[in-house]
């Protein structure tokens, strides 16, 4: 049987999947043809198209036949829907507009501290590895200095051994990170780059 549009909608309200995708088919040539007239790029056109037709299904059990075919109304829909998604892009757009002035830009030693800090970052996984194979005692008096801020004789006191010995297992936990990492002298890579204010491994 050929249903009307109020008769698939009112079916569709009452949970008939079926009676809905009838009408989509029905109409979805129609309200693409209207969004491509409308949308910059087949993006906006799908986002356009598929809330036009969610918005219907949920409004379905409301309509009410003015004219023989529901277009009318469907048209309506996908109207306000477009008028929503402009008004949206143009908010976006004057929030862009306005927080231009605030983006970050780097110059000089900024640049390179950030692309330091890129580089550490890419680190990360590695010095957390060789961290971890570090022998106990030189990995605390490590993790004391590099990542807590203390001097090799605050170290000492935390751990509760002489200076001379706290900086004994930090020189061995740092050849043992440089040997780990594959880098050497100054150039090792920094344990610091995993939390704010640490100090170099080297």
């Amino acid at each position: 049987m050929n249903r009307t549009d109020a008769e698939l909608l009112v079916a569709a309200a009452n949970g008939d999947g079926d009676a809905y995708a009838i009408f989509f088919r029905r109409h979805v040539r129609s309200i693409t043809a209207y969004a491509v007239r409308r949308c910059a790029n087949s993006e906006e056109v799908a986002d356009l198209v598929a809330e036009t037709f969610m918005t219907a299904l949920g409004a379905a059990g409301r309509y009410r036949p003015q004219t023989p075919t529901a277009l009318p109304w469907l048209f309506g829909i996908a109207r306000r829907v477009l008028y929503r998604h402009r008004r949206k892009a143009a908010r976006i757009a004057r929030l862009n507009v306005k927080a231009s002035n605030t983006y970050p830009s780097y110059t000089g030693s900024e640049e390179d501290a950030i692309n330091s800090a890129i580089d550490a970052a890419r680190q990360l996984p590695a010095i957390e590895a060789a961290l971890h194979q570090l022998p106990k005692g030189e990995r605390e008096v490590l993790e004391l200095v590099a990542y807590d801020g203390l001097t090799p004789s605050e170290a000492a006191l935390v751990l509760e051994v002489t200076p001379n010995a706290a900086r004994l297992r930090l020189s061995r936990a740092r050849k043992r990170m440089r040997a780990a990492l594959g880098t050497a002298g100054d150039r090792v890579a920094p344990v610091t780059s995993i939390r704010r204010g640490a100090r170099y491994v080297s």
